[in-house]
């Protein structure tokens, strides 16, 4: 037993809740409130969030001054994020677990009496019905389901996955999107450089354009999609580099006084290494520190859409082992 589940063990049992070690999550009931406990970033597994479904009498969501009022009463409530009947109180990341046991307990209570002092009373997350609930993992998601809701929930993704499922790669088309959405990367190369900067961000913005791009011109994301997009970011990466190496011949460079065009500084940027005008320690450093940007940005993207493509139209029971729904090709 690692040590994050053993405090995790410890801390449903001081709040009277449940731990769930599948989906590594503390849930359970207070005050007829359905509860949900999870770290909503893996990297902070103590900044728990405290997740329940209620409904308003008057229909309206959570004013400024509310949240603001909820914040100052509740001393470890960093937050407050209301989506129709959803409500998530984000905590203070505490990593003393003695204090974290009881400024959570502390939250849970202040929470609960000001969901009740506004009026707020349990509910289904999707129909709003003040029914019995349970709560599940919809894909990446978190909902506390009446059985109504469940069963139609489960029947509209199994409808989904099986439409999804027929739905052919269009491989010619996913290229031209991803190649499209490369272009979010180059332009951030590019501007970023002219500022004086490489960034993990041009890294995180190729993979992201490539992918999404791919994913809506080709119909679908499978792993042909993601290898054909992991060369294309390479590709394109070097492309930006080098195109970011064509302005500064055109400008600084002097190759707009001399005629030049653009695509012509691009044609020349070898050439210009082999005569050493342009240095090509600094040339083949700033493209290493690309690739490596591109490696810290694209890694945890690809990493991150294949859970979600794994986790997309699957629905599971807290507290069970039960998934329903499809995964990456």
């Amino acid at each position: 037993m690692s040590k994050l589940t053993e405090n995790y063990e410890k801390l449903a049992q001081a709040t009277g809740l449940r731990y769930d070690a599948v989906n590594e999550l503390i849930y359970g009931e207070r005050s007829g409130f359905q509860i949900i406990l999870k770290a909503s970033d893996s990297r902070y597994p103590y900044m728990l969030t405290i997740q329940t479904t209620a409904k308003n009498a008057t229909g309206t969501l959570l004013g400024k001054d509310e949240k603001k009022e909820v914040i100052k009463s509740v001393d470890k409530i960093a937050n407050v994020k209301q989506e129709g009947n959803q409500l998530s109180f984000f905590q203070k990341n505490i990593t003393n677990q003695e204090k974290l046991v009881n400024a959570l307990t502390d939250s849970l209570n202040g929470v609960i009496s000001f969901l009740n002092a506004k009026g707020y009373s349990p509910c289904c997350s999707l129909c709003g019905q003040s029914v019995e609930t349970s709560p599940f993992r919809v894909g990446l998601e978190y909902r506390h389901l009446c059985s109504d809701c469940e069963l139609r929930l489960r029947d509209s993704n199994a409808i989904a996955a099986q439409a999804k499922a027929q739905k052919k790669e269009n491989v010619v088309g996913g290229v031209v999107g991803a190649l499209l959405g490369s272009l979010l990367g180059v332009v951030c190369i590019i501007l970023l450089s002219q500022m004086g900067y490489v960034a993990a961000l041009s890294g995180v913005l190729m993979a992201v354009g490539v992918l999404k791009g791919y994913e809506i011109l080709g119909g679908k994301l499978t792993k042909k999609g993601i290898i054909i997009s992991v060369v294309i970011m390479l590709l394109m990466t070097y492309i930006g580099d080098r195109l970011d190496w064509a302005i500064v011949l055109l400008g600084e460079g002097g190759g707009a006084d001399a005629g030049y065009n653009l695509f012509e500084c691009y044609r020349l940027v070898p050439d210009m290494i082999s005569l050493e005008y342009i240095e090509v320690g600094s040339y083949l450093a700033n493209l290493l520190l690309l690739y490596v940007f591109l490696l810290l940005g694209a890694v945890p993207t690809i990493i991150s859409k294949v859970k979600e493509k794994q986790e997309e139209g699957n629905i599971v029971k807290i507290g069970s082992v039960n998934t329903y729904g499809s995964n990456i090709q």
